[in-house]
């Protein structure tokens, strides 16, 4: 399965804010990264993808439009919680993420994330 995300894509663990709830402080995403999620979820349920897979293989490409650093794992993890979130794979633990084949990047005025989903009996 081959699924687009369109949009430069935040990095989680670079988007939290932190909240006082109570007496405690709380890590929370941001609104950037919240409004990202939902526009990414309804980009992915557009394409129709098959839903409750439970062992896959992925392999990301991300296009940048700029030579900015950017953390290729960060973003990675950002989008296999949507994913798992989205309800496509079941959880991105390594049991059912069992290989991440090719996390990559390049340049492009469109920036995005294509994503290859194999997906295998259990």
């Amino acid at each position: 399965m081959r699924l687009i995300i369109r949009g430069r894509i935040p990095s989680l663990k670079n988007s939290k804010i932190m909240v006082c709830r109570g007496s405690r402080p709380v890590l929370l995403p941001s609104k950037s990264y919240q409004a990202w999620h939902e526009d990414a979820s309804y980009q992915l349920m557009a394409q129709r993808p098959t839903k409750g897979i439970k062992k896959c293989e992925i392999e990301m490409t991300f296009y940048f439009p700029d030579n900015r650093k950017a953390d290729l794992t960060n973003k990675a993890e950002s989008v296999m919680d949507l994913l798992a979130d989205c309800g496509i794979i079941t959880d991105d633990a390594w049991q059912v993420v069992c290989k991440l084949t090719l996390v990559s990047g390049g340049v492009d005025k469109n920036p995005r994330v294509e994503i290859c989903l194999t997906s295998f009996s259990s």
